[in-house]
């Protein structure tokens, strides 16, 4: 049988090294940077994903992703904590069972942590 075994999304960044500080403050996440600032990487708990440079702020605000986490709560505290909840994005269980908040990194990328709590 095929199988996908991950996915890794490229997000934008108007300074990938801030972008990747966000993550390593925010959220505790290991990082690395390459070609001169122009590429990096964000990894935790089995989740990775990468950013690239643009000199576009559009591109990066009309970019996002989702994030599923086992203590959603937890990861709400950290944001908290961090400062960087989303103002429409507070911590709320949706009708169809999924739990989730939404943070914005530095220049306006959304992020959606989410758990379902059927499978939580």
């Amino acid at each position: 049988m095929t199988k996908i075994l991950a996915t890794r999304p490229v997000l934008p960044s108007l300074d990938v090294k801030v972008s990747l500080k966000f993550w390593e403050e925010a959220f505790g996440c290991k990082t690395w940077l390459y070609e001169d600032g122009k590429f990096g990487g964000v990894q935790r708990d089995g989740f990775e994903f990468y950013y690239f440079f643009t000199d576009r702020k559009e591109v990066c605000e009309w970019t996002s992703c989702r994030i599923d986490v086992e203590d959603v709560d937890g990861f709400h505290a950290m944001a908290k904590a961090a400062g960087c909840v989303h103002p429409n994005g507070d911590i709320d269980t949706k009708p169809w069972g999924y739990r989730e908040f939404a943070v914005l990194d530095p220049f306006g990328v959304l992020a959606t942590f989410g758990a379902d709590l059927e499978r939580n």
